[in-house]
């Protein structure tokens, strides 16, 4: 009896202290970070949308376009492209090319690409400096050769991106160099054209007949066909679904200004009608963009990107 005496009271102690611990715990204990943090997390960016890839043809065509600089040189080398990791995408070794230089110009590619820049001697390389010559030793085992300061290494740039590198060997540092820079020049100016045609394509497909679908989120009446033709005269012309209208824009790459106040004619309609002319009549002097999204529909936007009018396109 003593014993189990003994053990109620602890076993009421111990009950006493633990709901002593759970107010003071719910009460009195500082609040923890984790939810802050989760918060905050969650209010940054978790991936990357605008990353830009080179492809293997477009490795391929830098390569091509180096072989054609080497020939004109006189010289014979082997080229590497790789990716904005170091990854290999393609290799040519031309004719007679010194073997050896397989390997370094792999290596110069990676270099240009995982360093961010082209590679070569350091700054004050030309002095002579032995701690870092031994820096530079170490820093290339560690690397496991993926590392060099002898040039012909020239990364390969999208916008402000790096998205690979050319690394060529078998010619002098500057030959190699010279290699490099024709093939990148080549493809960076091929990925100019390709996005200049791809505007003039977005441009052209602008100036077609549009049926509306959409008026600043809300829909329209099914039985009467508000259109809109844009011209390559910079004119406008369409339907309200009641009456007929003229005006006139400007267009700028994607930007979409149509002037105030498009002439119409003077016919009458339902209330219902009349109401969404004027609806869309007021909308139109608002549109400041304009875009067409995958779908092919337009999306004609204010200022601040917001979508004013939605259209599919006439057959």
């Amino acid at each position: 009896m003593l014993v189990s005496k003994t053990s109620g009271a602890l076993s009421m102690m111990a009950m006493t202290c633990l709901i002593g611990i759970s107010s003071l715990s719910a009460q009195d204990a500082p609040v923890s970070n984790s939810f802050q943090v989760e918060s905050q997390v969650e209010t940054q960016q978790l991936v990357r949308t605008n990353r830009v890839q080179l492809t293997l043809m477009g490795a391929e065509k830098a390569i091509v376009a180096g072989r054609k600089k080497a020939e004109e040189m006189g010289i014979l080398v082997n080229i590497a492209v790789v990716d904005e990791g170091g990854h290999l995408l393609a290799f040519a070794r031309m004719d007679g090319a010194r073997p050896a230089s397989v390997y370094t110009s792999i290596t110069k590619a990676t270099s240009a690409a995982t360093k961010r820049g082209p590679t070569g001697p350091l700054p004050n390389a030309d002095a002579i400096n032995t701690h870092l010559s031994l820096a530079v030793e170490r820093a290339a085992r560690a690397s496991g050769g993926k590392f060099t300061t002898l040039k012909g290494g020239v990364p390969i740039l999208y916008g402000d991106q790096v998205i690979g590198a050319i690394g060529v060997g078998g010619a002098t540092g500057e030959q190699d160099a010279e290699v490099a820079s024709a093939g990148v020049s080549t493809l960076t100016s091929a990925f100019k054209n390709s996005s200049d045609e791809s505007r003039s394509s977005n441009s052209r497909s602008l100036y077609q007949k549009w049926l509306v679908e959409d008026l600043n989120g809300a829909g329209v009446i099914d039985n009467a066909q508000t259109t809109i033709q844009v011209n390559q005269n910079g004119s406008i012309t369409g339907s309200t679904g009641v009456n007929r209208y003229m005006g006139k824009a400007k267009i700028d790459g994607q930007k979409l200004k149509i002037e105030p106040g498009p002439a119409t004619t003077r016919a009458a309609g339902p209330p219902a009608l009349m109401d969404q002319e004027a609806r869309f009549l007021a909308l139109l002097p608002k549109v400041k963009q304009y875009r067409i999204d995958e779908n092919g529909l337009l999306r004609l936007l204010d200022s601040q990107g917001k979508q004013l009018l939605r259209a599919s396109p006439m057959d």
